[in-house]
């Protein structure tokens, strides 16, 4: 494995993995170095093979012949990790994330079998993978013959972007990791250092290679390129990289929990102080700052190219317009607000294994609905009125009883992006109403798992027939909503809140909501019970905070953002969080003639427990190391508290 070369070489040195036999095989073919990079066509195959590396919220099932990694999709057990947010509550029993995060048997080992978030093993991993196909193509591109010096430079941009991608990654799972600065070979294996290095050395590695690769990329590329690396890219990575740290789990006057020292084999490879690998060492605004400027750095020269990037927005101003517009903006391959793609090596979203997953399960049809996708109610109530009020489930019930109509229920006129989320009863679904009460077609029996809370997530899936299965697969790695995000956090952070709002209203004005205030930020939030960090210190406002955290798992559900706001802000509350469900029934009439009523319940506590909610850890804002790795030597400590 790759970052035991250098404890283990003397001893073992027909077990290593370095030089060309370090390199995974092209596509389709055993091939040397001297092969592949004798002619454009192979060089360009080893560098597909370092984008198929990227992490997506698609859940993949295996290779499937078309280059993914399986441990790269293998995430939680084939989850995705909004499910160890407030977002999903899994019901698939055999699933990684009810049988190793919500028992609690999450820990060190999980990761070497491969039910960690991420996964880090060096020789299977996606991300190691990634940088080690990325550097070969770096360090080897310069031969081929038939590219000519303007592509090779902008292929080596690309690869840079790879590595910035997975070390970002890996930053996000783990904290300060190694870095691997060029491909292992036989010469250069020895002297190389694959000792942990601190969280800043990590973020000034990620930074440069993302102020490298923005001056060789294009700001865009054209349709036949598109998914492929862009400057634009780079400089949202840098924003997201540079917000990621200055929020306080790592920007703070205090670690979040005391550094755990080096093992005994590895006390003499560690180079730098443990307690730096997860954390600044102080709590300091001019990150917020620089995260300000990275945003306006993009936006001016975005502006400077015509402003390319773009929201896609409604083509009428009413429920459909809104929603059409939402439905296609994180999905379409040619959607101006995608700044980076991934998962563009699987063809058809019929290729990935989050249609059975998470789907539903047609009549007729078995191997679907497997219950992962149960999104809660403390999701769905975070979607508010339409006119911009908090939505209350519980609130209806006790105003308007527990029976509804198709026009008069607990999730009606809310905002668009809710129907286009999750899969509401009664809701449009094909050419009727979707059945989301016990024994509809899409909920099934109330034993059946696939909708236990009620709910089940349409993101990603749609209406669930042909035209989905056969559409091309895309996943919004970042989109331009979260560079609008993220400046208005950053800008409320610093205390320019009413700046911040003209950024937070971008994305609800796109979907028909009205402005965000301060006083309604106030009214939907109740500041006494959210966080102070007094470690940190807030200019803007707690309550805006709130809002803008909450626009963001609005907006983003299961595109895998919701977790690092989660463990970024350090919300113990939110783990702690009780999770609940409804049941719909079936009172009498039929959706046909609109005389269908329904019977909704009170709440439910969810009946599947999460060990976290009553023995909390701060140390699950991180993930563990794999204790194999750690006991080879080379200088890899283990995670606080792990």
């Amino acid at each position: 494995m790759l970052f035991a070369a250098a404890a283990l070489l003397l001893s073992s040195c027909s077990d290593l993995k370095f030089g060309n036999a370090f390199l995974e095989k092209a596509p389709g073919a055993d091939m040397t170095l001297d092969e592949i990079f004798s002619s454009k066509l192979y060089a360009e195959r080893e560098l597909v093979g370092a984008y198929a590396s990227l992490r997506t919220c698609l859940t993949v099932h295996s290779n499937n012949g078309h280059y993914e990694f399986q441990d790269g999709g293998n995430k939680l057990g084939w989850d995705n990790l909004d499910a160890i947010t407030d977002i999903i509550q899994s019901h698939c029993t055999w699933g990684g994330v009810i049988k190793t995060y919500y028992a609690g048997q999450y820990n060190a080992e999980s990761e070497n079998t491969g039910y960690g978030k991420f996964g880090f093993y060096p020789d299977q991993e996606g991300a190691w993978t990634g940088i080690r196909r990325a550097w070969i193509f770096i360090n080897n591109v310069d031969r081929v013959p038939d590219m000519t010096p303007e592509e090779k430079t902008r292929r080596k941009g690309e690869a840079r972007m790879i590595i910035a991608l997975q070390m970002h990654e890996m930053l996000r799972h783990f904290g300060g990791v190694p870095i691997l600065r060029e491909h292992a070979t036989p010469e250069n294996d020895v002297a190389a250092d694959y000792s942990r290095r601190t969280l800043q050395e990590c973020v000034d590695f990620i930074l440069e290679l993302c102020d490298d690769a923005a001056a060789e990329l294009p700001w865009t590329v054209s349709e036949a390129d598109n998914g492929r690396m862009t400057a634009a890219g780079a400089l949202a990575l840098k924003a997201r990289v540079l917000q990621f740290i200055a929020r306080p789990l790592f920007n703070a006057s205090e670690p979040y929990m005391e550094a755990q020292k080096p093992s005994a084999s590895n006390q003499a490879s560690v180079k730098v102080d443990p307690k730096y690998m997860t954390w600044l060492g102080d709590y300091q605004e001019n990150r917020w700052q620089d995260v300000i400027k990275a945003c306006e750095d993009f936006f001016t020269k975005n502006q400077e190219n015509g402003n390319p990037y773009n929201l896609v927005l409604p083509e009428t101003e009413d429920v459909e317009g809104y929603r059409a517009a939402f439905s296609c903006c994180y999905a379409d391959r040619t959607s101006p607000e995608i700044i980076i793609h991934t998962g563009r090596a699987i063809p058809t979203y019929y290729n990935t294994y989050h249609r059975m997953y998470f789907g539903l399960t047609d009549q007729g049809q078995a191997g679907r609905g497997y219950g992962g996708g149960c999104v809660t109610l403390n999701f769905v109530d975070k979607f508010q009125n339409a006119d911009g009020t908090a939505s209350d489930y519980r609130k209806w019930i006790q105003t308007n009883g527990h029976n509804g109509t198709l026009e008069n229920n607990p999730f009606t006129g809310k905002d668009p992006r809710l129907y286009e989320t999750v899969l509401i009863a009664g809701d449009r679904y094909r050419t009727r109403v979707a059945e989301m009460w016990v024994d509809g077609q899409e909920h099934g029996s109330g034993s059946n798992p696939k909708a236990t809370t009620g709910f089940i997530i349409r993101k990603f899936l749609w209406d669930y027939n042909d035209a989905f299965l056969n559409k091309a697969a895309n996943s919004a790695y970042i989109r331009l909503p979260e560079l609008y995000l993220i400046y208005a956090e950053a800008l409320n952070e610093t205390g320019r809140s009413e700046e911040a709002l003209k950024w937070l209203n971008m994305t609800r004005n796109r979907v028909g909501l009205p402005d965000m205030t301060l006083a309604m930020a106030s009214s939907l939030h109740d500041a006494s019970s959210l966080p102070d960090y007094p470690e940190c210190g807030l200019k803007g406002d707690k309550c805006l905070r709130e809002e803008i955290l909450d626009e963001r798992a609005r907006e983003f559900c299961f595109e895998e953002v919701r977790w690092f706001d989660i463990i970024g802000y350090k919300r113990e509350d939110i783990f702690k969080e009780s999770l609940y469900g409804i049941q719909i029934r079936l009172v009498s009439g039929k959706a046909e003639d609109n005389t269908l009523v329904l019977s909704y319940s009170d709440p439910a506590l969810d009946d599947i427990p999460r060990m976290w909610q009553t023995r909390f850890s701060p140390k699950w804002y991180l993930s563990a190391f794999p204790s194999n790795e750690i006991n080879k030597g080379y200088g890899l400590v283990q995670n606080p508290g792990w």
